[in-house]
């Protein structure tokens, strides 16, 4: 069974290197043709649209002045996508550095793979108004991911900066009900959170919302910090997030504890759960380092 990579800049796509990323394997670099891409069978796709944004966390490096995204080539896309449909492509999940959803026509070119029986998921800042189009392709995809870090509207809008949760309700309530009148069923809802020292205290509230908007799955997310953020952050007055893992030792027990209770509620909601590698494994070794002999650990 194989997998391909679609993840390509608007400079490689087409490119021997692209193609060879997509393919079986069986190529070299040299010799390739478009016939590569295809297999017998193909479980999912990871397509990275693009690296641009239309945020500027304070944690990410698109906040950096020097980062420069690039988007997928998409003149080629409705016939990749034929090709996934032929190498019976079960899943194309649309995700990458950036934000799917700035691209132009981005509705359109899920559409593309949405016609062919391919499921689809996204990962998504939710942070603009969309079109009825927009929304009837959200509708349409089997599961989305929404980057939303807290649902406390004026730390949102300092840690995410340009967005505000009303929007991110807003367009999560829309896709639900356009979902369940014309398709019936709604998409799996994933949300998912960078678990920073601001966002830790009110993890269980995070969880709370998100179980009343519908939300089955809650991702959190391990920061990775950037060197020459907290320069250009201090330049822009910003609000600096930082690994939960470099509080002291009174308020990292306080996370510990709130990060459990939001498992713990969400768990009871039946509700999965995902803790990215790099969070319990940080806090211990700060735990340690703090002279705290009971590692944390989640029940």
């Amino acid at each position: 069974m194989a997998t391909i990579e679609a993840i390509a800049s608007a400079r490689e796509c087409g490119s021997a290197t692209t193609r060879a990323a997509v393919s079986n394997g069986a190529a070299s670099p040299g010799n390739i043709t478009d016939d590569d891409l295809l297999s017998h069978h193909v479980e999912v796709v990871l397509f990275g649209a693009t690296t641009n944004c239309n945020l500027r966390c304070t944690y990410c490096a698109v906040s950096l002045p020097y980062y420069v995204g690039a988007d997928f080539d998409f003149s080629q896309i409705e016939k990749l996508a034929d090709q996934m449909a032929r190498a019976k492509v079960e899943w194309v999940a649309i995700n990458g550095h950036g934000e799917t959803t700035i691209i132009p026509k981005w509705e359109v070119y899920c559409k593309y793979f949405l016609d062919r029986g391919i499921r689809v998921s996204i990962t998504t800042n939710f942070a603009n108004l969309f079109s009825d189009a927009e929304i009837d392709a959200f509708a349409r995809m089997w599961a989305i991911t929404v980057s939303i870090d807290t649902v406390d509207r004026e730390l949102l809008k300092q840690i995410r900066r340009k967005v505000d949760v009303r929007t991110i309700l807003y367009n999560m309530q829309r896709v639900r009900l356009r979902a369940v009148r014309q398709y019936g069923h709604e998409p799996i809802y994933n949300w998912q959170c960078t678990l920073s020292d601001l966002v830790a205290p009110t993890l269980a509230e995070w969880v709370q919302m998100g179980l009343l908007n519908g939300v089955t799955k809650f991702t959190f997310g391990n920061l990775i910090e950037h060197n020459d953020l907290p320069e250009v952050l201090a330049r822009d007055k910003a609000l600096i997030a930082r690994h939960v893992a470099r509080l002291e030792r009174e308020p990292l027990q306080v996370a510990c504890q709130s990060l459990a209770e939001a498992v713990s509620l969400a768990r009871r909601a039946q509700a999965s759960v995902e803790i990215q590698p790099g969070i319990v494994e940080g806090i211990n070794a700060r735990l340690a380092e703090l002279g705290v002999n009971s590692p944390f650990a989640i029940p």
